[in-house]
């Protein structure tokens, strides 16, 4: 590029893309239920129940025709690729508190403050992917708010998934801490996994938030089980001890989605948040439940002069300098949002409430 970024600082392209290689950043969940999936437009299809259960051949007898295999009845969504994007700026002020930061501390002190912003906006990008994966695995939908993106736009419409209702269970007896004598979650497990083999479907986890567990294993009746096997209540309840447990009783492993993002209102005041809603107990057959579909970026295809640009997976970073006044921008973003063809493989538990799913 022609301009350089810092003056009397070596901030070089080489450098943000060796950084960015090399950087260990926080494992998500994100690109684990949605691996990336590149496409070429803002938009794309999802097929809903194109994958079922293992079907059997006919039996029939020799010189017959063979029968023809009906097509299972598919529901097609097309999925709206939104940008995700979020800048951070240096200001007039902190560029020249930088020179005295470049006298005393020498250059790389410098450069590791501008690193700070790369990892910000990466991180941030990377926090909303996070979080559109989780809220849409636990509430099966997603609506964009005041409360939850306040610095963006707010769709007037809830993005539903399409789990079919069928699919939606209640528990027996509320969750809550008030009813830990009475609340059964094995028998609310059951419940969940007879109604699933029911369509065909074995479930291999159910995924929790950390709150919904800490009321599980405060119930006396699943404290019960343990008893029932000789496992000390307090000292063999590890989540390890549990899965065992539950292995035993053919049903699904527990994963405890244990995660935060900070949405930052627009006074800049950080509200830390667990993306995966506390009332829903999702369970899932396969750990991939679809694709994170990542759409081009304009500023990728016609970059502007003087920007350096550096990518890490499908999180495009941005570094410009600006004057009137003097600024340095660093803008992390991302066309990305996920497509779900597993959802009506997939079933959610409330617990919030014995008659209706909300």
């Amino acid at each position: 590029m022609k301009t350089k970024i810092i003056e009397g600082v070596e901030l070089t392209q080489g450098a943000v893309d060796s950084y960015l290689k090399e950087r260990q950043y926080e494992a998500l969940y994100w690109s684990t239920f949605f691996p990336r999936k590149d496409v070429a437009q803002l938009n794309a299809t999802t097929l809903i129940g194109s994958k079922g259960s293992r079907a059997v051949a006919a039996v029939i007898s020799y010189n017959a025709k063979t029968p023809e295999a009906g097509r299972k009845v598919i529901q097609k969504k097309t999925v709206d690729i939104p940008k995700i994007a979020i800048k951070r700026v240096k200001t007039e002020i902190e560029i020249l508190e930088q020179r005295m930061t470049l006298a005393m501390l020498g250059a790389n002190a410098v450069i590791s403050d501008y690193f700070e912003d790369v990892d910000y906006v990466y991180d941030a990008v990377n926090g909303r992917q996070e979080w559109f994966a989780l809220q849409a695995l636990s509430l099966t939908k997603i609506q964009l708010s005041t409360t939850n993106n306040p610095n963006g736009v707010v769709n007037e419409e809830v993005i539903d998934f399409g789990m079919p209702t069928a699919n939606k269970k209640v528990v027996s007896v509320v969750w809550s801490t008030g009813t830990a004598a009475t609340m059964d979650p094995i028998a609310d497990f059951k419940a969940v996994a007879k109604a699933g083999r029911a369509l065909g479907l074995k479930f291999t986890k159910m995924l929790m938030h950390p709150d919904a567990y800490d009321l599980m294993t405060g119930a006396t009746k699943f404290q019960a089980y343990f008893k029932n096997i000789a496992l000390d209540v307090v000292a063999g309840m590890s989540l390890d001890q549990i899965n065992s447990l539950l292995r035993s009783m053919s049903l699904p492993e527990v994963v405890v989605i244990d995660t935060s993002v900070a949405i930052e209102n627009k006074a800049g005041v950080a509200t830390e948040t667990n993306p995966w809603d506390v009332n829903h107990i999702t369970f899932i057959t396969d750990v991939k439940q679809g694709y994170m579909y990542n759409g081009p970026i304009a500023e990728e295809i016609e970059k502007p002069a003087d920007v350096m640009q550096s990518k890490r997976g499908n999180v495009l970073i941005s570094i410009k300098k600006d004057f009137d006044p003097v600024s340095v921008t660093t803008k992390g973003e991302a066309n990305a949002f996920p497509s779900w063809p597993m959802v009506d493989r997939c079933m959610s538990l409330y617990i919030a409430n014995a008659s209706t799913w909300a």
